[in-house]
C-alpha cells in the first residue's frame, strides 16, 4: 500500500467518516495557540533583555517569520473551526493540536523559497526587509496546502523520474 506524499484535500476526500461535532478542545488548543503567540509577540516588544538574547535572525531571514508563520497557522485553523464546528471529521483533530508547529515550518521554509527566488531572478544583491519576510512566512503558514503543492512542483522539476520506456 502506497502512501499520498501530500496531505488530501478535505472537499475531494471521499472516505465514509461520519462528520459530527467538533469536540471543544480543539477550540480550546487554538485559542490557547493563539494566546500563547500574542503573549510571547508582547513580551519580545516589551523587553528589551529578551530581544537584546535572541539573535535578531535565523541565518538571513528575520527571527520573526517563525512566529507570523505559526500565527497565519492559527488564523487557519480558528477559520476551519469557525467554518466546520458543525460538520467535524474526527480524523482533523490531531491536524489542529499540531497546526502551529507545521505552520511555522511550511511559512518558514516558504519564506526561505522565496528568498532563493529573489537571488535567482536578481542580477544585484538582495536586501532583506523584515516585512515582507513576514508577509510571506503568515500566508505559507497559512496557506500549508499551496506550500506542499509548491514544494510537490519544485520535486517534480528538480527529481524528474526516469523515463521507464526508453533504454
Amino acid at each position: 500500500m502506497t502512501r499520498p506524499t501530500h496531505i488530501p484535500d478535505p472537499a475531494q476526500v471521499t472516505d465514509t467518516e461520519p462528520l459530527v461535532t467538533m469536540p471543544p478542545s480543539v477550540l480550546r488548543a487554538a485559542v490557547a495557540y493563539l494566546l500563547g503567540l500574542l503573549t510571547v509577540f508582547a513580551a519580545y516588544e516589551c523587553s528589551s533583555s529578551m530581544r537584546s538574547a535572541l539573535p535578531a535572525s535565523i541565518g538571513e531571514l528575520p527571527l520573526g517569520v517563525a512566529w507570523f508563520a505559526a500565527t497565519g497557522a492559527v488564523v487557519a485553523s480558528l477559520y476551519g473551526i469557525f467554518v466546520h464546528n458543525q460538520q467535524w471529521r474526527a480524523s482533523y483533530n490531531y491536524w489542529h493540536y499540531c497546526r502551529p508547529l507545521f505552520g511555522a515550518v511550511t511559512g518558514s521554509m516558504g519564506a526561505l523559497f522565496y528568498l532563493v527566488l529573489l537571488r535567482v531572478g536578481s542580477k544585484t544583491p538582495v536586501t532583506v526587509d523584515p516585512a515582507t519576510f513576514y508577509a510571506v512566512a503568515f500566508v505559507f503558514g497559512f496557506a500549508d496546502k499551496s506550500f506542499l503543492s509548491m514544494l510537490t512542483n519544485v520535486v517534480r522539476v528538480v527529481i524528474k523520474p526516469g523515463n521507464k520506456g526508453a533504454r
